[in-house]
């Protein structure tokens, strides 16, 4: 983190030396893989494509090295497949005022996820009069993250362990097998920490405009779904059968972690 302040304070402080320094802002858009990557313990997890766009910074101290900073507009996509896996929604209160687990079977269970995310990249800038590399770390803040599944079929049952029972095809107190369920609700996520890297070609128009093109990748490096209990089923208490559903995945997954790689343009006006 101490590094990460050195770093925005220096850039910041170039500002106000023109003399010494030369000045860089640019706007980029990109695309490729850009996926939620986890690992599921039985399924199918499919990759998703996304891109990005967003405006850019650069201090240089020399012909050669600066420091980048940005904001990017980032879209995320994965979709999961998931047949005879069971979750558990634990805790749950009935009508009665009673202490039950709920245990979802999914049947032929599809999901899509779909995340976009503001990302805040603070980045080493390296290049020569035909190539140039960036490395470094993005923030991700996540703005808008939500799964969506349709024509889902689960069967639910509930097990009392005071009273050590199961209940099973009571439709009306929310137990049996229900058809055509679909759901769209938010992920719950957090700020995400990722690498960032991306290299290419970068072509000069006169002493002011410049093109950049190249591939970029980002890794995440934290698990970026929060903490606490993520139960899959919303019991309604007062009206059992009419309950609705969240995201499968955070019930079944360890950790979620961003991950991009693509193709990147970005044209730069130099001062």
């Amino acid at each position: 983190m101490k590094k990460i302040i050195l770093i925005i304070f220096t850039a910041i402080s170039c500002i106000g030396v023109p003399a010494q320094v030369s000045h860089e802002v640019s706007i980029h858009g990109g695309g490729g893989l850009s996926t939620l990557y986890y690992k599921l313990p039985d399924g199918t997890r499919l990759a998703g494509g996304g891109g990005e766009f967003g405006i850019g910074y650069t201090c240089f101290f020399n012909k050669y090295i600066g420091v980048h900073l940005g904001a990017d507009i980032a879209f995320y996509n994965a979709k999961a497949k998931l047949d005879g896996l069971k979750v558990v929604s634990s805790n749950l209160t009935d009508n009665e005022g009673d202490i039950f687990d709920m245990h979802t079977t999914l049947s032929k269970y599809s999901e899509t996820q779909k995340s976009m995310f503001l990302n805040i990249p603070i980045m080493a800038h390296i290049q020569t009069k035909r190539f140039y590399a960036l490395g470094g770390v993005k923030m991700g803040i996540p703005l808008q993250c939500n799964h969506n599944a349709s024509d889902v079929t689960i069967d639910n049952k509930g097990y009392y362990p005071e009273y050590n029972n199961w209940i099973t095809d009571v439709e009306f107190q929310g137990y049996g097998t229900f058809s055509n369920i679909n759901s769209s609700e938010k992920l719950p996520f957090k700020i995400a920490a990722s690498l960032a890297f991306e290299t290419g070609i970068k072509y000069n128009f006169g002493k002011n405009f410049a093109l950049f093109v190249g591939i970029y990748f980002d890794y995440g490096l934290n698990n970026i779904v929060k903490k606490g209990d993520h139960p899959f089923i919303n019991y309604n208490t007062n009206a059992p059968a009419n309950f609705t559903t969240n995201s499968a995945i955070p019930s079944l997954v360890e950790r979620i972690n961003p991950m991009a790689l693509g193709v990147k343009v970005r044209f730069a006006f130099i001062k």
